[in-house]
């Protein structure tokens, strides 16, 4: 583990070596599964003598062209397209170095076949999709986190405090629509749609960048980085003091679509952007159109491109035939020709088409443990075996509150963390977890995931972890009633607590309206506003419909969220916005974009408004309304950026959990490191079980969007051993 990440901060990864470690590990082969190849790589041919020059008054006769022979190999409707002169061989569509994966349960497969994907609701046919392809990444997690590997990047270095870092690009790499992939696509990125190296300043009047820099752009000092390409393969990103964990951040996320972008395809981007064209474009309108996730135009760097996105309806992907990597015997991934992802009405319908065996693969969706024994009774019928993989959630189904909501006496008592503890002490975990989770996990007041490194270090480690888990889990309702009473939050005649100055006090407990009955988000919080009712609290379920509630949670318009799970790691500090406020989707929305905006020009703008007045809105570091305890954790993970020394970060962050302890809880959980289920039709292969993950890695990591499952586990290298079966 610590060599791990020495290795990554010294002297990294080269790519020669991964590749022949990767073609070392693979060749252990794994998984039960058969060892089924396409053709073997073609010798390379003996050179010939050259023939004699034909006399000048003789014209030469007509010969055949030889065949081209290739370092590599590829998908046949891939070779139907260059022998009919429609695509380029593939030695010329590949880099020079391309990437194969690593994992020790890989086997050669099969080219061919269809996969089949439902999702019972829109974001499963647009967004997971990305969620199985790290293609647009420069680097990725490897064994559930604990390792780094390259990405499109090749090989990268630090200087010795890790203040500059560069890296180097896999050279040859190309766009899914042949055009080359180099640092021009990343510096679009960086200049023209966030502003930075001074850009926005050349910005046309009234024009603010689309993108905000994300936290990896910054030192610890808050400072954004200068970024640098000395040349189409090369980029360096130089900060003005130590920033360690670069690398690691570089790894997060699977990048466009979800998460930082870092790369455009310049060449059809420029087109749309206000920057560069001011005369035809006075916003960004057309140009996040033209980039969104649903738009087939826009080229890709993943392993599959868009073909046919119908809103609601349907998404069809086919092969990229300029993906940049290859098994370990040299044929191009991916296997599978094309993937067709289905939109349906709700849960059961979603069940309906799992149980009939209309889908092959099922990883985000809607089933919970509640369904298992139904599903795995359908298997005959359906040939979907059902597995599970470890979720590492530090919490389940949580709940939190918005504590920059825009009332002011409702903000003040969801910053109370007298309100907070009190309504975690009246929380009848354990019914949740008998009745949504069947008796599995443990119970928690809630937490990053238990298999964070801060927390298996050492004994100390263990110790915080266990009090940050117990501080507020006690199911005590007599307790919770004390602490209401104690604070001022008095039961009027009808029974209902009020605020300290007597007026209503009501919980909205606010959830999509998408929500399934039955499933364990709604679940929990049917039992939730049961147990606050018990001790007095108005609690009402309050559905909202989808549309716009991003954007009013942002501007401190909704009072809670209660649909997700914390389970972000490896460890605290690569994606620490549950422990810290440092964006707009969790606990503290406008502290987080204060803290986003810090060291750029709309820092300084509309400072004479109500925070909740700004565009966008933002509490900025010192202002009457900023959190002492925020600002606490706001210190300490500045502080965690810039130190060099491992065991001194993992201080840092046992600080900050001492602050959710005493001040907190700012999230709250129900229980930790439930399993997923993972459904997989039978013939397909190379898709790991956990017992595959646990030799590896952690057993899986299903929730953490910043180790993107199961992304990390290249579903490129997936394939039907029956091709021919699988068709649309």
């Amino acid at each position: 583990m610590s060599n791990a990440r020495k290795l990554n901060r010294r002297t990294f990864l080269r790519l020669s070596a991964v590749t022949a470690a990767s073609a070392a590990i693979a060749a252990c082969g794994g998984g039960g599964q058969p060892a089924t190849a396409p053709t073997t790589a073609p010798a390379a041919p003996q050179p010939t003598t050259a023939p004699a020059a034909p006399a000048p008054t003789t014209p030469p006769a007509a010969t055949a062209v030889p065949p081209v022979t290739t370092q590599y190999k590829e998908a046949p409707m891939l070779a139907k397209l260059v022998q009919e002169g429609k695509l380029p061989p593939v030695d010329e569509r590949l880099p020079k170095n391309p990437y194969t994966p690593p994992h020790s349960w890989l086997t050669v497969g099969k080219y061919g076949g269809v996969l089949k994907k439902t999702y019972n609701n829109n974001w499963g046919i647009t967004g997971f999709i990305h969620e199985m392809q790290y293609g647009s990444s420069p680097l990725r997690w490897l064994k559930d986190g604990l390792a780094i590997g390259p990405g499109f990047v090749e090989s990268w270095e630090s200087n010795a405090d890790a203040s500059k870092w560069t890296f180097k690009i896999r050279e040859g790499i190309k766009w899914s629509d042949g055009q080359p992939f180099t640092t021009k696509d990343i510096m679009y990125w960086w200049e023209y749609t966030v502003g930075g190296n001074g850009k926005e300043k050349e910005y046309p009047a009234g024009l603010k960048p689309i993108n905000s820099p994300p936290d990896e752009a910054r030192s610890g000092t808050g400072t954004l980085m200068t970024l640098n390409a000395p040349d189409d393969y090369t980029f360096e990103m130089v900060f003005d003091a130590p920033a360690p964990l670069t690398a690691d951040r570089l790894a997060m996320w699977v990048n466009m679509f979800i998460g930082p972008a870092w790369v455009m395809p310049r060449h059809y981007m420029e087109q749309f952007n206000p920057v560069l064209n001011p005369d035809k474009y006075k916003d960004w309108e057309e140009h996040q159109r033209k980039f969104n996730h649903n738009n087939p135009d826009c080229p890709r760097l993943t392993g599959w491109k868009l073909d046919i996105f119908e809103e609601g309806v349907r998404a069809v992907w086919s092969r990229n035939p300029y993906y940049w990597a290859v098994d370990k015997e040299g044929n191009q991934l991916p296997y599978i020709d094309q993937i067709i992802v289905t939109a349906v009405k709700d849960k059961e319908i979603e069940k309906l088409a799992y149980t009939e065996g209309r889908a092959d693969h099922a990883h985000f969706h809607s089933q919970g443990l509640a369904d298992v024994q139904s599903l795995r009774d359908a298997e005959a019928k359906s040939g979907l075996e059902v597995r599970f993989w470890d979720s590492g959630s530090g919490t389940g189904s949580l709940y939190f509150f918005n504590m920059d909501f825009k009332d002011p006496k409702m903000r003040a008592v969801f910053r109370d963390p007298k309100f907070r503890q009190a309504l975690s002490h009246a929380y009848n975990r354990a019914d949740v977890q008998k009745a949504v989770y069947f008796g599995l996990g443990e119970l928690t007041t809630g937490t990053f995931s238990p298999k964070a490194i801060e927390y298996n270090i050492n004994d100390q480690g263990k110790q915080v972890y266990a009090a940050w888990r117990d501080s507020y889990v006690k199911y005590d309702p007599a307790l919770a009633e004390q602490i209401l009473d104690e604070a001022g939050y008095k039961k009027g005649p009808d029974g209902k607590r009020t605020m300290p100055d007597g007026s209503p006090l009501q919980i909205q407990i606010t959830y999509g309206a998408d929500q399934a009955p039955g499933g364990e988000h709604l679940s929990k919080n049917e039992r939730l506003a049961r147990d606050w009712q018990a001790i007095g609290i108005d609690a009402v379920l309050t559905p909202i419909p989808g549309e716009g509630a991003d954007e009013k949670w942002r501007a401190g318009e909704l009072p809670m969220k209660t649909t997700w799970e914390v389970g972000d790691g490896p460890n605290h500090l690569v994606f620490p916005s549950w422990l810290v406020a440092d964006e707009t989707e969790r606990w503290a929305p406008l502290h987080g974009r204060g803290y986003t905006l810090r060291g750029t020009a709309s820092e300084k703008e509309e400072l004479d408004k109500n925070p909740w007045d700004r565009n966008p809105p933002r509490i900025n570091r010192g202002e009457p309304d900023y959190m002492p305890a925020i600002g606490k954790l706001h210190e300490l993970f500045d502080k965690s950026k810039v130190e060099p020394d491992a065991m001194k970060r993992h201080q840092l962050v046992w600080d900050m959990i001492k602050v959710h302890i005493e001040e907190g809880p700012f999230f709250t959980g129900t229980i930790a490191n439930p399993p997923r289920i993972i459904l997989v039709k039978k013939g397909l292969m190379n898709v790991p079980t956990r017992d595959d993950l646990l030799k590896e890695g952690l057993g899986g990591f299903v929730n953490p969007w910043i180790i993107p499952s199961p992304a990390t586990y290249d579903p490129e290298t997936w394939y039907w051993d029956n091709p021919e079966a699988h068709t649309a």
